[in-house]
């Protein structure tokens, strides 16, 4: 079939273009649908309007990258980080920064989920200002040096005593370790007991999101909205209007 058919039939000249026009519509529709998606924010108790690289709740997971997913939980917001879940109490955008609070201190430090703070290096890093504290469970109270000193009798998990810096249970059952801001560093002079070393998990910490938002920020300068490609694994940018093209 060549231009002779084409010129001398319209009608096939206007099925071509007909066919064409649905069977490009499916992909406009998906871009659009996932404009508008995208351009939902997450909100929940005091965080607001937080999108790219986040997703969860109304925004699906082609919104942001894999492991930057918010969880609203009443009034709380959520996020999951190497099998610990942490309160999330505030987000920076410009600066990329996420202040968490682990959830399994909120109620206290004798029960927690027995998994050391650590984070995905390829996409978090720890801020400033922090220090590693260690929580021992299950101890042997004839065993722990300086008795008395970070000492808690947790009903549930026996003794428990703390110590400076990221280690191993030793001779205690199990151990937890948790960044906390240097204000409660031993150099201060403040004795950690049950209530302070409460006080300082509560506080929460800093974690800075590596990605690179340059690609984001052009495609929000042309109206569109940012967006993650589960396929290419990589930044993308959704736009309102469909583009045709031959």
């Amino acid at each position: 079939m060549n231009s002779w058919v084409l010129s001398s039939s319209p009608f096939l000249v206007s099925l071509f273009f007909i066919f064409f026009f649905f069977i490009k519509i499916p992909l406009s529709l998906c871009d659009e649908d996932m404009y508008e998606s995208c351009s939902n924010m997450f909100n929940c108790g005091k965080l607001n309007n937080i999108g790219f690289p986040f997703w969860g709740d109304n925004r699906p997971n082609s919104c942001g990258y894999h492991g930057l997913k918010l969880n609203c939980q009443g009034s709380v917001a959520t996020i999951k980080i190497m099998n610990v879940t942490y309160q999330v109490l505030g987000v920076n955008p410009e600066a990329q920064i996420l202040k968490i609070t682990r959830e399994d201190f909120s109620t206290g430090i004798c029960s927690p989920e027995f998994v050391n703070s650590t984070l995905d290096p390829t996409l978090l890093d720890f801020g400033s200002g922090l220090q590693n504290l260690t929580i021992f469970y299950g101890c042997d109270f004839s065993l722990i040096p300086f008795a008395g000193l970070g000492l808690f009798n947790c009903q549930i998990n026996g003794f428990a005593h703390i110590k400076w810096g990221a280690d191993g249970p030793g001779e205690c059952k199990v151990s937890v370790v948790v960044p906390v801001p240097d204000k409660f560093g031993p150099w201060t002079g403040i004795e950690i007991d049950q209530s302070k070393l409460e006080e300082a998990i509560r506080e929460g910490f800093y974690v800075k999101w590596k990605v690179d938002t340059a690609a984001c920020l052009n495609c929000t300068v042309n109206k569109g909205v940012c967006g993650y490609d589960l396929k290419r694994n990589r930044s993308t940018c959704y736009h309102s209007s469909p583009v045709f093209w031959l």
